[in-house]
């Protein structure tokens, strides 16, 4: 017995006495003379049994830090002369050089019931390395009126912006699944119904919740920066029922969960599903983390939004969506804000995808008034592209009227996608224009004309080309139609080089001839044959 425990509790009862009272402790393996010296304490010793089998759970502790997360089951274990005796409990871990949790200086046991499985209370305390022997009954750790009784708290410690992201467990039940894991993180959200296109996230061994909260909130689109500060943009109106304060829209985390606040509007509204993550780890092995999103508050405010493509300076195509949601109302003028996202916007080591906002003003009459912040900006870096592509939107032709549902349309543009040429055509000014594939037209050259005092002087070239002779006078060239030079007519026969009066009265003459001489043929032909059957 005295290499399971280096003391031993040392019970006796009163002279004459049935009730056995602790008297002192002694060395495991040592003796202890008892001359009636020492008093009885009134401690009653404790004869308690435990029947059945048990299982446990142990937390790290440290006075005035939380607990950490529960261990695994140890057990079941079996009860023996009515106690169980715990050992080899596993060692608390060493805090990271950047924190994380604190130094745990003890180890808390947790036990289930024999009538409850699935709940465990705190059965006693031990520093590491120690044993602990287990005789306390189910009534007695279950009573939670005692301040001394304690129920585990199966989750653990909240999450916070430092925990590292390979350290975050969820639990199901009774069991713990490890959410991430060392690898590339990619994330497809989705907004006012629409996809936002898929960015990824490096994790690493140093990799924390901040760092997740930033890659959802920048790839989410959501705007917080403040390019415009005297129109700043506003709070987020998606309150909870029953919450009150300013919301700020973003990312963040709030009682141990990730909080997602979108800008105003529904068009804004962001939606993340059960596959919107997928995780390939180190090995190649692809997951879908199980982050379990739900939307606790629907998007407030009517809005309109528009999806459409640009080109960048290679003709690479670039997926852009405008939203605009009403921010405030006057008696003079009603005032929209515009957000725009662009998932083709690259930054290094950003996967921000918000490209731009402003304000749009209507009069009373819903006529546009003026608009802020008008140009669009999207990175394109690690591409030859021109970075960053901008270009500006023209908000003119948007009226503010009351409707029972917005809209918003890209109507024109200036940029397209690259197209090679398919035909042209010649105006009667002598442009020369373009028609290329993707159906743009653009104008490729423009003819010159000459005019000559003495056109009869002209010399002959062959080809129907003509050049200057030494009478024909010096030339007045020009555009078709200045300086009486003429005009051209695209399409048309050259009416100065070709008599078509001519022309066709050869062709008839050619016809003829061929038909005389086709009935030459013929007929000598039958004389060749009459002369062959006569000498037979």
């Amino acid at each position: 017995m005295g290499g399971d425990f280096p003391t031993v509790n040392i019970y006796r009862t009163g002279p004459n006495g049935t009730e056995f009272e602790y008297l002192a402790s002694a060395a495991a393996g040592g003796t202890f003379n008892d001359d009636g010296s020492t008093a009885l304490s009134g401690t009653p010793i404790n004869e308690d049994t435990l029947t059945g089998n048990y299982t446990y759970m142990v937390t790290y502790y440290s006075s005035g830090d939380p607990e950490s997360r529960p261990s695994s089951f140890l057990g079941p274990k079996s009860v023996v002369d009515g106690r169980i005796t715990l050992s080899d409990f596993p060692t608390p871990p060493t805090p990271p050089a950047g924190g994380g949790f604190p130094a745990y200086d003890s180890i808390r046991i947790y036990r289930n019931l024999a009538g409850d499985q699935n709940n465990f209370y705190l059965v006693g305390e031990v520093a590491p390395g120690d044993t602990f022997t287990d005789s306390a009954t189910d009534a007695e750790i279950s009573d939670l009126t005692d301040p001394g009784n304690q129920l585990l708290d199966m989750d653990g410690p909240a999450v916070n912006s430092n925990t590292l992201l390979t350290d975050v467990l969820r639990r199901d039940g009774l069991t713990y699944e490890q959410v991430f894991s060392e690898g590339t993180l990619s994330y497809t959200g989705r907004k006012g119904g629409a996809n936002l296109g898929t960015k990824e996230l490096e994790i690493t061994s140093t990799s924390t919740m901040q760092d997740l909260l930033d890659f959802i909130s920048d790839a989410s689109g959501i705007q917080t920066l403040q390019v415009d500060s005297s129109n700043p943009i506003p709070r987020s109106d998606n309150n909870i029922t029953g919450e009150s304060g300013d919301l700020v829209a973003g990312a963040y985390i709030q009682d141990g969960k990730i909080r997602l606040v979108s800008n105003n509007g529904e068009a804004n509204a962001v939606d993340i599903e059960l596959s919107a993550f997928r995780l390939t780890d180190e090995l190649g092995q692809i997951s879908t983390p199980n982050l379990a999103f739900g939307t606790l508050q629907e998007a407030i405010g009517q809005s309109a939004s528009s999806d459409f493509v640009v080109y960048d300076s290679l003709g690479v195509p670039i997926n852009v969506r405008v939203s605009a949601t009403l921010e405030s109302r006057t008696d003079q003028a009603t005032i929209y804000r515009w957000y725009a996202d662009s998932p083709d916007n690259s930054v290094s080591g950003s996967t921000d995808i918000t490209v731009g906002t402003g304000l749009i003003q209507f009069d009373g009459n819903g006529n546009f008034v003026t608009a802020t912040e008008e140009t669009i900006s999207i990175n394109r870096q690690g591409l030859p592209s021109v970075s960053p592509m901008q270009f500006e939107m023209d908000f003119s032709l948007v009226s503010g009227l009351a409707t029972d549902e917005a809209t918003l349309a890209a109507t024109q543009q200036d940029g397209s996608e690259p197209g090679v040429l398919n035909s042209f055509i010649v105006g009667e000014d002598g442009t020369i224009r373009g028609v290329f594939s993707n159906g743009i037209s653009r104008d490729l050259g423009q003819l010159q004309l000459a005019r000559f005092a003495n056109p009869a002087g002209l010399e002959a070239r062959g080809l129907n080309l003509y050049a200057e002779g030494v009478n024909t006078g010096l030339p007045v060239t020009g555009q078709p139609g200045e300086n009486g030079i003429g005009t051209v007519i695209g399409g048309a026969l050259e009416l100065s080089n070709t008599d078509i009066g001519k022309d066709l009265v050869e062709l008839v003459l050619a016809s003829t001839q061929y038909r005389g001489n086709s009935r030459v043929i013929t007929t000598t032909q039958q004389l060749i044959d009459e002369l062959l059957n006569l000498r037979r």
